[in-house]
């Protein structure tokens, strides 16, 4: 459903270019002119504004691709997983853990990651949340244990 049609309880209504049916009476031209150019300015105006917030939406964003057997680091906030979430300050816990191997990839933006067997995490994550990692030479910074409940 349109917004128009939300607000107003109907379809809105066509708009013909003026061109298209001329009329008889030259002030009918010269208002169905005038509202064409209004028309073809508005959807100029509406193209600027999309490039340009599409522009500044995307100075934030980063463009990272891994291939399988890469090493990255995992970013999640065991808070919102209440079985992980066992430490008596948060604020203090790791960013990062990890590092991890990259097992498969799903899509464009989904990867499956070798975690440990004990945890209970689904191995699937958003590029969002990994960060390319070197391959370690030393041990892991293993995950909070889950306990189930």
């Amino acid at each position: 459903m349109s917004l128009f049609k939300a607000l107003y309880g109907r379809d809105p209504p066509l708009l013909l270019k003026g061109t298209t049916i001329p009329s008889k009476v030259q002030s009918v031209n010269q208002l169905q002119q005038e509202r064409d150019d209004i028309l073809m300015e508005l959807k100029e105006n509406l193209c600027k504004a999309q490039e340009y917030n599409k522009v500044h939406a995307n100075k934030h964003r980063r463009k990272v691709e891994f291939q399988i057997s890469d090493w990255v680091y995992l970013k999640f906030q065991p808070y919102r997983l209440k079985s992980l979430a066992r430490r008596p300050n948060k604020k203090l816990r790791p960013r990062f853990y990890g590092p991890y191997t990259v097992k498969e990839r799903i899509g464009a933006v989904a990867y499956i990651l070798d975690l440990p067997i004990h945890n209970i995490i689904h191995p699937v994550f958003h590029v969002s949340l990994l960060k390319c990692a070197v391959q370690p030479t030393t041990s892991v910074q293993p995950l909070p244990s889950a306990q189930r409940i």
